[in-house]
């Protein structure tokens, strides 16, 4: 996290640089990973770095800002702001150092412009008269809802600042929580929805500004038009694309997420994850508000059953004082949620009824069918548990008194601002509810979750996953209830998720912005959309990297940068390793070229993805090639050829690269404009012109040398000829030694520290005919933001002259 928090602060902007500037930018981070923490520890490293004014837009419903006032009041204020409401009869606020309060009273200093029980709206009238400027010894921070009125409050009080030149010459860092969540313009560009133009209007008020937007699933955030502006009152407001950073927080190894749940496309994991079949009788996915339901379905029992024995397992573990939660979220609608309140109720009170009248007497030898039930459950469920039955049954009577069961939706959260109430959640609760629990809420030692949505987006489908988290200690007690093509859908989001962060890993390395790179979201093939449609309107969806298939594919330009070409070479060992690892001893082409024949494509896709070709190299751009190998579906993509390309043998040449004998190449070497090394110089080439035919089998080489010769007389066979005849796609890595003696001497001291590195250049070989326009092995479907759509599908239309016949 310290490292995390430095890079992002570095990105986020200097707040004593002189303006006016804007910044832009987005972390992404897994749901229920800890994005909260992370941002804390930013907000105080800006505090110390000189911003005087914060802004965080905690959601859109008031139980979650109060539950992201309390952290801020632990991490960043040190008081519980709670105790800053004037108590009646006191006629002064209490006062009480929580979190970093109680560990140093002189990191209390922040102000609080917000409390637990009062967004800014309340609290406005007390906040008007005071000024923050940058001279400020303190910072002042506000934790607000995403919300019109309380935005429009915000920016009034903004009106009552000192301005200089009509502007507030302040840094103000704006942090957006759940920015896909109404922050994104699903209007008009010229009539932006509200919430999206006051959050454009308030970062404008302010000559410097810095907007960090924060979100678990970041499609709606990347596919926002990044030209887009809008002008109001002869000011131009830009829209919220991420244009300068967007940073992916990397989870814990004990996180458990998307991935680990339900594992991936190739790699399904069912374990702990039960189907669910029978609830479409009683509430089918499409039901209205006044469907009414009069019985819970018997997997629902089931679930309640197995949290209730779960509570006793963690008492057993000495888990006495910590939290647990299980979730139902199976209706949007407040009345059918208010039914199925009391239907689990009553299966509540039945459970503790027959525990208290009878667990004793259960020993005795006196059945009862209620106890019967969830020894049974026990049975199914926990018989690995440390503990035995009898354990269980002694610990379910007081385990089971605490639990209570609530409902989240609208009329709770109206409540709670009506009464300035503080949402505490119970110690030990049943949690029904809809898409109020949707968005950041967090319910802690969540165990059981039940679940059956009708939910078409993936970005919404992941934020209602609040069973994703950390969950040591009790991990092995955790079950989902799910239906099992939603499962399936989980499985492709997390596959879609993890390929958007090779990207960015990518867009880092090539120390590239958002508005260099285009970013790209692989569509579902089924009727998952990735994001609601009015948030992905500047979106466009085509066919990608089909034109690959036949193609000349290598890089010839390289990164000059002594860090990347030392990772790829350190990738392509790695590379070399699995293979003999896997393979044992290579074969030979017919030049003696070590081959491995029938490489997993995963095996070639993870190569790919850990190496950085140059930025300028447009075949290789934004990771496409990674991404056609990966997600190619067709059976002759499935295995790979790679081949070790040597050089000239000498004596003295071999070398062992990761368990394979080389013999490295050597290549002539220029710089080029952008600081890149030019492979052969001007010609631009790192395969020999026929290094692809030398890997054929030697009959084949020679059948088609003839049959070419006889209509072509005295020409060589062009490489374009050969892909057609290829059995497998190749993948041939060069380790080249690079040769500098026709650099002039200003060059050379650029590379000096390069002569005795091994640089890795790659081609790659897909079979088939470029010109056969019924060849759709290539076709994969992404979502492209406004960026990719100026950079990507480019003809390359170019011939190659060396391969003229």
């Amino acid at each position: 996290m310290e490292e995390f928090t430095d890079e992002i602060l570095d990105y986020v902007g200097d707040p004593t640089a002189l303006g006016p500037w804007a910044r832009k930018g987005l972390i992404i981070g897994d749901v229920q990973s800890g994005k909260t923490q992370t941002y804390l520890g930013l907000l105080n490293k800006a505090a110390d770095a000189g911003y005087r004014l914060i802004v965080l837009l905690a959601g859109n419903t008031e139980s979650l800002r109060q539950q992201t006032q309390i952290r801020v009041d632990e991490g960043f204020l040190g008081k519980d702001s709670s105790r800053n409401v004037l108590r009646s009869g006191t006629g002064a606020a209490a006062d009480r150092f929580v979190g970093v309060g109680r560990l140093n009273k002189q990191l209390t200093y922040a102000t609080g412009m917000t409390t637990v029980v009062q967004d800014f709206l309340q609290a406005s009238k007390d906040a008007t008269s005071i000024s923050v400027s940058e001279e400020s010894p303190n910072p002042f921070i506000f934790v607000v809802k995403k919300n019109v009125h309380v935005l429009a409050a915000l920016i009034d009080w903004t009106n009552d600042q000192p301005k200089s030149h009509g502007r507030i010459d302040l840094p103000l860092l704006l942090v957006d929580d759940e920015s896909d969540y109404g922050s994104v313009n699903t209007g008009k560009e010229d009539d932006p929805t509200k919430t999206n133009f006051l959050i454009r209007k308030l970062l404008g008020k302010f000559s410097r500004n810095s907007y960090v937007a924060i979100t678990a699933t970041p499609f709606a955030n990347i596919l926002i038009d990044h030209n887009a502006e809008t002008v109001n009152d002869g000011e131009v407001h830009p829209d919220l694309f991420p244009k300068d950073f967007v940073y992916g927080l990397e989870a814990p190894t004990n996180y458990v997420g998307a991935m680990k749940t339900f594992g991936t496309e190739d790699d399904v994991n069912n374990e702990n994850v039960i189907d669910l079949h029978d609830v479409e009788p009683l509430l089918p996915l499409k039901h209205r508000q006044h469907h009414a339901i009069h019985s819970i379905p018997d997997s629902l029992r089931t679930a309640i059953r197995v949290y209730v024995v779960a509570n006793a397992v963690r008492d057993l573990r000495g888990h006495e004082d910590k939290r647990r939660a299980m979730l139902i979220n199976i209706s949007r609608f407040k009345k059918v949620q208010m039914h199925l309140h009391e239907l689990v109720k009553h299966e509540l009170d039945v459970i503790k009824n027959a525990l208290e009248a009878h667990a004793i007497l259960y020993n005795e030898g006196v059945q009862n069918h209620i106890i019967d039930d969830l020894k049974s459950t026990f049975e199914a469920f926990y018989a690995t548990a440390e503990f035995n039955w009898a354990e269980v049954l002694a610990s379910l009577p007081s385990s089971v008194t605490e639990i209570t069961v609530r409902t989240f939706n609208s009329d709770t959260e109206k409540l709670l601002k009506e009464q300035q109430q503080s949402a505490e959640m119970p110690k030990r609760v049943i949690a029904i509810g809809g898409d109020v629990l949707s968005r950041g809420l967090t319910l802690e030692g969540l165990m059981v979750s039940y679940y059956y949505r009708n939910v078409r987006a993936a970005d919404t489908m992941m934020q209602m996953a609040r069973w994703f988290g950390y969950r040591d200690e009790y991990e092995d007690l955790c079950r989902i209830w799910i239906d099992p093509g939603v499962a399936a859908d989980y499985r492709f989001i997390a596959d879609a998720v993890a390929e958007l962060r090779s990207d960015l890993k990518l867009m880092r390395r090539q120390s590239l912005t958002p508005l260099d790179f285009g970013l790209s979201i692989r569509m579902h093939p089924g009727a998952l959309l990735i994001t609601a449609k009015n948030k992905s309107k500047s979106a466009a969806v085509e066919p990608k990297v089909i034109s690959l298939i036949g193609r000349r594919i290598e890089t010839s330009r390289l990164d000059s940068r002594k860090t990347t070409i030392r990772d790829n070479r350190d990738a392509a060992i790695s590379l070399a390793e699995t293979l003999t690892r896997t393979f044992g001893q290579s074969e030979e082409t017919q030049r003696g070229y070590p081959r491995f024949a029938d490489v997993p494509q995963g095996t070639v896709a993870t190569f790919l993805d850990e190496y950085t070709a140059h930025k300028m190299d447009e075949l290789f751009y934004g990771n496409s090639i990674s991404k056609f190998v990966k997600n190619n579906k067709s059976a002759k993509f499935s295995s790979w050829d790679v081949v070790f390309v040597n050089g000239t043998k000498t004596v003295d040449s071999e070398e062992s690269f990761g368990g394979v004998k080389i013999h490295p190449p050597r290549r002539t070497m220029t710089i080029g404009a952008t600081e890149e090394l030019l492979v052969s110089g001007k010609s631009s080439r790192l395969a020999g012109s026929d290094d692809l035919r030398k890997i054929l089998d030697a009959s084949l080489d020679e059948s088609l040398n003839e049959g070419f010769k006889l209509e072509y007389e005295g020409k060589q066979i062009p490489e374009s000829a050969i892909y057609q005849h290829l059995s497998k796609p190749t993948l041939l890595v060069y380790v080249l030694v690079p040769n500098f003696k026709d650099l002039p001497d200003k060059d050379r001291k650029k590379v000096a520290s390069l002569e005795h590195e091994r640089i890795v250049g790659i081609k790659l070989a897909f079979p088939g005919d470029r010109l056969d326009i019924n060849n759709r092995d290539g076709d994969v479907r992404y979502l492209i933001n406004t960026v990719a759509q100026q950079q990507w599908f480019v003809e390359y239309a170019g011939t190659d002259e060396d391969d003229d016949v």
